[in-house]
């Protein structure tokens, strides 16, 4: 009866409170493969980094070693580094048995395990993996050798970049992590990779960021890509059969990301490029293409002296994307005496480009412009034949399309009269709030161009919001906030909440494209 009553008493002591890591930590030394493995779950599910050394212990133990790397990916430190390296089994290959394919994942899981701790010394043995047979722990490693900042492994990964057999998510991995390791030395091989598509594929996003990351060393080679100045690359563009146009526009985007006054003038000249493809038809798309993508760069930079050569470009019957392009570059300038000309072009327009730049009117412009843009909304109104214009603008029909057709045109001239009572920063501010996105989107650009350090706060919160026009003007507005000293602080605050944006909109096409820049200026922020 003693002993049954010891029992007893011993089990009573035992911790039993799943939520307790003590619970879980005592189970890892159960006799009961099964007990231990769920102890790794429930301790990496409790985020119970204490029990890191424990878990450690269980590499060594074939039933358990896959759900410890797994559980190590979460709770493993700089202790941790040594056992996970002696733990990778680098006699395994690509075999399809079951025991293969356990190594394997193993494998993959060890390597996102010392990504995730971003211990340096884990760079060699990530790289031997690297090198693997099986694309999983390929993938696994390739992506960890970015989260060490191996310098040792950009010659590798640049390889897999230029490599054209290889697939293109293991390309999409190398070019992210030579952007996290930062090393110049990847410069070739990311200028390679903004020209390329590999089974109809672009990389574009990934290597952009990539060439942003890496900063000012890539301005010299950029500059001269874009002036055919690179012997080397030229050379491997005519191997390749890399159109210059391609070269050029894509150069400009990330010389726009950068920001250096060199490039402005290399951007102006392209404002003016012209194709010599023999085909009129792709002249013009190729020429249109360097023309909209150097006005981007230079409306990002807001570079003064570019205004007018932009004004030029928008031409009032032409539907491509340039009126687009060059109206939008033209509002990040913030030169006001460009909306003038803007409405003219507009009374003349199609439907697309009078839709564009009424829009840039009403973001620049000021209250003298509303009785002329209300005039064309009552003109549109009443004229004939709106369907057309409406399912060109791929708007669902209407029992009153002329109406619907002018409406935007009376939002923008509603904008531009709000304007006459709003002249500093704090109004401004409150109408971050405003019901009407276009209203919102003025108010952010108008904060953005008055430097005002108190928009900071809010302007990050609008980054959330569904309209993207209103994103859009948010995103550039704390860009521009960046330089001013008084605004630091709150843009490092700025900066977490926007990772945080970040990762929850993972994935989601919608925000696909704005999210890039939304990521340029988190990582711009985070460094301030």
């Amino acid at each position: 009866m003693r002993a049954l009553c010891v029992v007893l008493l011993l089990a009573a002591c035992k911790p039993s409170d799943p939520k307790d890591p003590k619970t879980w930590e005592q189970q890892l030394s159960d006799s009961e493969p099964q007990a231990r493995v769920r102890a790794l779950r429930e301790l990496r599910k409790l985020k119970d980094k204490a029990a890191a050394p424990q878990v450690a212990q269980l590499l060594n133990d074939a039933l358990c070693k896959e759900d410890a790397a797994l559980a190590l990916e979460d709770l493993g430190g700089p202790a941790q580094v040594a056992p996970l390296v002696a733990a990778i089994d680098t006699t395994v290959g690509a075999g399809s048995d079951q025991a293969a394919r356990v190594a394997n994942r193993t494998n993959a899981k060890i390597a996102e395990a010392l990504g995730n701790i971003g211990a340096a010394e884990a760079g060699p043995s990530l790289l031997r993996l690297a090198r693997a047979s099986d694309d999983l722990v390929r993938l696994s490693a390739i992506e960890a050798l970015g989260k060490v900042h191996a310098k040792d492994a950009v010659s590798e990964l640049s390889h897999i970049v230029d490599d054209p057999t290889t697939q293109p998510l293991l390309i999409k991995k190398a070019l992210v992590a030579l952007g996290l390791i930062g090393d110049p030395a990847a410069i070739p091989a990311l200028t390679h990779g903004l020209v390329i598509e590999r089974q109809g594929v672009s990389f574009l996003p990934e290597i952009s960021f990539s060439l942003y990351q890496i900063g000012a060393p890539a301005v010299e080679p950029l500059l001269k890509l874009a002036q055919d100045q690179d012997p080397a690359y030229l050379a491997w563009a005519k191997e390749n059969d890399r159109a210059a146009a391609g070269t050029y526009a894509k150069a400009a985007l990330v010389l726009g990301d950068l920001g250096d006054p060199r490039a402005i003038p290399v951007l102006l000249a392209k404002l003016k490029y012209t194709d010599s493809d023999p085909q009129a038809g792709t002249s013009k798309l190729l020429s249109d293409l360097v023309r909209e993508f150097a006005a981007n760069a230079l409306g990002r930079m807001r570079a003064k002296e570019a205004a007018a050569s932009i004004q030029a470009l928008i031409v009032a019957k032409d539907e491509s994307d340039v009126p687009q392009y060059a109206s939008e570059a033209l509002v990040w300038i913030g030169d006001r005496a460009q909306a003038k000309e803007m409405l003219k072009k507009a009374q003349t327009a199609g439907p697309r480009a009078r839709q564009v730049l009424v829009q840039a009117v009403a973001l620049l412009g000021d209250a003298s412009f509303a009785k002329e843009m209300t005039a064309l909304a009552v003109r549109i109104s009443v004229k004939g034949n709106c369907s057309k214009e409406l399912a060109e603008l791929g708007q669902p029909e209407s029992e009153r399309p002329c109406e619907a057709m002018a409406k935007p045109l009376s939002e923008s001239a509603a904008v531009l009269e709000m304007a006459k009572t709003c002249d500093t920063p704090g109004c401004w501010l409150m109408k971050l709030q405003d019901t009407q996105p276009m209203v919102r989107a003025r108010a952010a650009y108008e904060l953005g161009w008055a430097g005002a350090a108190e928009g900071v706060p809010a302007l990050v919160k609008i980054c959330t919001y569904e309209e993207l026009p209103v994103r859009v003007a948010a995103i550039r507005a704390l860009d521009w906030l960046a330089s001013v000293p008084a605004a630091k602080s709150a843009l490092q605050e700025g900066a977490r909440k926007l990772s945080e944006q970040l990762a929850q909109e993972q994935g989601k096409a919608r925000f696909q494209k704005v999210d890039q820049d939304l990521r340029r200026v988190q990582f711009k922020l985070a460094r301030l």
